[in-house]
């Protein structure tokens, strides 16, 4: 009688008593209720003993279906009881508060080490499209839905707001640009001036322009009269105008010399200029004459005469809409900022600045 070998008879044996399992399952799974927790998960069990894994899991997933709570069931399915609610695999480490960076799990404090500009980069994102979407309902005929895309905007991070609050000065809706100008305003940054600027000076709405202006006038920005003074030589009068009103409105005194130099370009004494008014007469003085062996070559010479008058011209004034507009405008920010009051008169305003320079003047003299 031939022997078998005993680790030859174990392996038999498994795979017999293997086989019985499985012939065996489905007399066993039709005797569980589909509804009866507990009947689910000792199938669980014997079929996780039998070595059937995959019908083991599917009754596992039966008991949490009907008890979603069942501790062992969701650990023998993979799941951690994490803050309350029940996660597995990536959701469990992120509850625990870990981070996946680069393959591996880290701490949130690491994560905000190794991965600044990675964060930083999609905390941009995030707000450009946020800001993206709120400025198109910027744009709605609709002042309710207007005000809700513009407290958005004023809820992002203040480094995230520059960009959205600028583009929304321009919308063609006047409270939409108020309420812009009050956020570029409140952020007290130099890289918000240049919108301002462009309101206080180009907005067609005198309430927006004032508005930009009163902005500027309450960052600590240095140089504000800059920009303005630069507007009052432009070569349209709307420009010189609001330049003006602005500067007016700012209250830096350092403003009016400026705004009198350009008050007397626009509309005082101009530059001195020259005008002729001449006769003049030519007329045959003398002939000068070659002769030769038998002709001769006689040439005219011509003599001038001139008279008449050589005019000193100089522009004292011009009216119309220089009087209405800009020269009022000139006048009304002198006032302003001088507490003086010379009326229109440019003349009157470039003596008393002449008077004031050599006072002060005399003054600093030691």
């Amino acid at each position: 009688m031939q022997r078998i070998p005993f680790v030859l008879v174990l392996l038999l044996g498994a795979v017999v008593a293997g086989g019985s399992a499985r012939d065996e399952y489905p007399t066993r799974a039709a005797a569980v209720k589909a509804d009866d927790a507990l009947a689910q998960y000792r199938l669980a069990l014997w079929c996780a003993e039998q070595g059937l894994d995959a019908e083991a899991r599917f009754h596992y997933r039966a008991v949490v279906t009907i008890d979603p709570d069942h501790r062992a069931a969701r650990r023998a399915l993979g799941f951690e009881h994490v803050a309350g609610r029940w996660v597995a695999g990536k959701d469990a480490m992120r509850a625990k508060g870990f981070q996946e960076f680069e393959g591996r799990w880290v701490t949130a404090e690491e994560y905000a080490l190794y991965a600044k500009d990675e964060i930083a980069a999609k905390a941009e994102r995030e707000a450009r499209k946020a800001a993206d979407e709120a400025l198109k309902r910027a744009w709605n005929a609709d002042a309710a839905v207007r005000a809700r895309a513009m407290a958005e905007i004023e809820r992002l991070d203040a480094k995230h707001r520059l960009r959205p609050l600028s583009i929304a000065a321009r919308v063609n809706h006047k409270d939409v640009r108020l309420r812009a100008i009050d956020g570029l305003k409140a952020l007290n940054d130099k890289e918000a001036l240049p919108a301002l600027y462009q309101r206080a000076i180009f907005d067609a709405d005198e309430e927006v322009r004032r508005a930009a202006a009163l902005g500027i006038k309450a960052t600590d920005a240095e140089g504000k009269i800059g920009p303005f003074v630069n507007a009052l030589g432009s070569a349209f009068a709307p420009v010189r105008v609001n330049a003006a009103t602005a500067l007016g409105t700012l209250g830096d005194a350092g403003a009016v010399g400026p705004l009198i130099a350009r008050y007397q370009i626009s509309g005082g004494s101009g530059q001195s200029v020259y005008i002729s008014q001449v006769n003049q007469i030519s007329y045959v003085q003398d002939f000068d004459v070659e002769v030769a062996q038998t002709a001769f070559i006689a040439d005219p010479v011509i003599g001038v005469i001139q008279d008449g008058l050589t005019l000193n011209f100089r522009a004292l004034s011009h009216t119309g809409t220089y009087d209405v507009y800009e020269g009022a405008a000139y006048a009304g920010a002198l006032r302003q900022l001088t507490d003086k009051d010379l009326g229109t008169d440019a003349k009157a305003w470039a003596e008393w600045y002449r008077n004031e320079k050599r006072a002060q003047e005399r003054r600093e003299k030691p």
